[in-house]
């Protein structure tokens, strides 16, 4: 059975309005039509992913079959977890050999969503002249908005107790959606995303998705739009920033104060 949610890189609890958008972006990057230079083995495989993502996006974007599918979505995942080994044939995730999930997962992800807490903590009490105010956030742990009288800030965490390149496309997924939803035309908008980890794999494909998201936002509406990612290794306490050219002052400042030790 495929996973169409890892398909898209969101959550099962994905809005339909996030579903439509990451739909459309990996239609328009991978549609076989667009790779006019590509070798006729490139677009086979082109046209392969594509048919993949017709059908998973038709199956989501369906009420009633969407439905149906989370059921059966739903007992899979339970066949699995208690059972020691699944007779499925094909699990709903399948991991690669450096992605196996450890017995101390679980653990490693309740530290990385109070090391998120502790980050929203550190904001409230250290950044003065911001009237912070809470904004659910899809994807996220916790998001904050606040504004001064030029400027529209949103700062949110989402803590993972695995960092690799699937955890990092669902990050970026939902940070699209965000800046979308939220970007202001009075006020100057701001985004800080945070992205606490106790355990990085496949460093090189995780930090090219960051780029590659900073590199498309620069040709979208939003590309004068100060944003920032920061990732935070809980383990090693070290913060990784990836960010476009309008990163600013004012995203300093919030990246300091999140940052401070309480």
């Amino acid at each position: 059975m495929e996973d169409y949610y890892s398909m898209l890189g969101l959550d099962p609890g994905a809005s339909e309005e996030s579903i439509k958008a990451v739909y459309r972006r990996l239609a328009r990057e991978h549609h076989p039509d667009g790779k006019v230079d590509s070798t006729e083995l490139e677009r086979e495989r082109f046209s392969a992913y594509m048919a993949q993502l017709n059908g998973a996006y038709a199956v989501l974007s369906d009420a009633k079959l969407r439905r149906e599918y989370d059921h059966k979505l739903k007992i899979l995942s339970s066949l699995q977890s208690g059972s020691p080994v699944s007779r499925v044939t094909k699990t709903v995730s399948k991991p690669k050999s450096n992605e196996r999930f450890a017995p101390h997962d679980d653990v490693d992800l309740v530290l990385a969503r109070e090391l998120s807490k502790q980050l929203r903590a550190n904001l409230l009490a250290h950044h003065k002249g911001i009237s912070w105010k809470e904004k659910e956030l899809e994807g996220f742990d916790w998001g904050l908005e606040g504004s001064s009288w030029s400027s529209h800030f949103c700062v949110a965490g989402l803590g993972f107790a695995v960092l690799n390149l699937a955890s990092a496309k669902k990050f970026t997924n939902y940070s699209r959606g965000i800046i979308a939803r939220c970007n202001r035309s009075v006020r100057k908008s701001h985004f800080l995303f945070l992205l606490p980890f106790q355990r990085l794999y496949e460093w090189e494909s995780v930090s090219a998705e960051f780029n590659r998201f900073f590199s498309a936002e620069s040709h979208t509406k939003f590309s004068n739009v100060p944003v920032e990612i920061a990732l935070l290794d809980a383990r090693q306490g070290r913060t990784t920033r990836f960010g476009g050219q309008s990163r600013g002052k004012r995203l300093e400042e919030l990246l300091q104060c999140v940052s401070t030790t309480s």
